[in-house]
């Protein structure tokens, strides 16, 4: 919420969302949830100058549900910031690629905010591996070329994507300098997929299967560039898993979306979505030189595509 009443201008008009999870708990944790929901709210009201309006809607919302809260945004103004700090996977892509691809959009920024500290369990109960909605693979392909996964605490499912495909090349995005205690949670999460690619023979078909791209956690052109690179300009197919740092995901999604305009083979998103998140998921937010550690990206300017094959 200090990420939106810091970037929110009292001409501006902000929709807050709030998602639920499918799996409460019990009811002492659910009024836990009601209560920071509230105070939330209410640090909102007393911070934020600017209308609002608040939507809400479960975690696994369907696809119309997310379009139309888009277009309550659009119809309100062809200039849009949507704050991804708070947002899980299964919202913000079908999100960012309905905003990207929607014409009335003329210019489009994503901010993220940094969080100081994070749980030591950042969520439960995932679900298995599966394709984000919007994100599927039309062609069909059995392998791919290359599978982007970006390095993060907790591998939820992951180890999934090494099924019937055996020729994919992993490209493992670690963010540098994730700093501590960050650094020992990538590396673990380094080491599970390392046991897993290694003790199963035949998992790729090059003889260096595993590749380390190590990238600045907070620069999405960077990621984005370096996906663009490896795949050729997207002409070599590839598939992605969207672990680790969100500027990463944000990255993989912006891919994802230049392949398609470009023409290039579709690149599929896996992901396996928890159906509960922690409660205190981080500690607070992040300050640089005494203000908001928030970062935006420019997608869209004046109707123009920023990230293009």
């Amino acid at each position: 919420m200090k990420s939106a009443v810091d970037i929110a201008k009292a001409e501006d008009f902000v929709f807050l969302v709030r998602i639920d999870d499918p799996n409460i708990g019990p009811e002492q944790e659910y009024n836990e949830r009601v209560q920071v929901l509230s105070d939330n709210l209410k640090y909102f009201q007393e911070n934020c100058e600017c209308g609002y309006e608040v939507r809400s809607g479960d975690l696994k919302a369907s696809i119309d549900l997310i379009r139309k809260i888009c277009d309550e945004a659009i119809d309100k103004s062809d200039s849009i910031i949507l704050d991804i700090t708070s947002f899980p996977k299964r919202w913000f892509f079908p999100m960012v690629r309905h905003l990207v691809s929607n014409g009335r959009v003329k210019n489009l920024q994503v901010v993220y905010t940094k969080g100081n500290g994070h749980a030591e369990s950042l969520s439960e109960n995932p679900e298995i591996l599966r394709v984000l909605p919007t994100f599927v693979d039309d062609d069909d392909r059995s392998d791919h070329d290359f599978a982007f996964v970006g390095v993060g605490f907790h591998t939820h499912g992951m180890l999934q994507l090494f099924g019937a495909d055996k020729t994919m090349s992993l490209q493992l995005l670690f963010p540098f300098p994730p700093g501590p205690p960050g650094i020992q949670r990538n590396w673990k999460f380094v080491q599970e997929v390392e046991m897993k690619v290694h003790k199963e023979d035949g998992h790729t078909s090059s003889p260096d299967p595993i590749a380390y791209l190590h990238l600045d956690s907070i620069d999405v052109s960077q990621a984005f560039d370096a996906m663009k690179i490896v795949t050729e300009a997207g002409e070599r197919t590839s598939v992605m898993a969207p672990y680790g740092p969100k500027t990463f995901s944000l990255a993989m999604c912006l891919f994802a979306l230049a392949c398609e305009r470009a023409g290039k083979g579709d690149v599929p998103v896996y992901y396996s979505q928890p159906q509960k998140y922690t409660i205190e998921y981080t500690k607070d937010v992040c300050l640089r030189n005494g203000t908001l550690d928030n970062w935006a990206y420019a997608i869209k300017r004046a109707g123009t595509y920023v990230y293009e094959m």
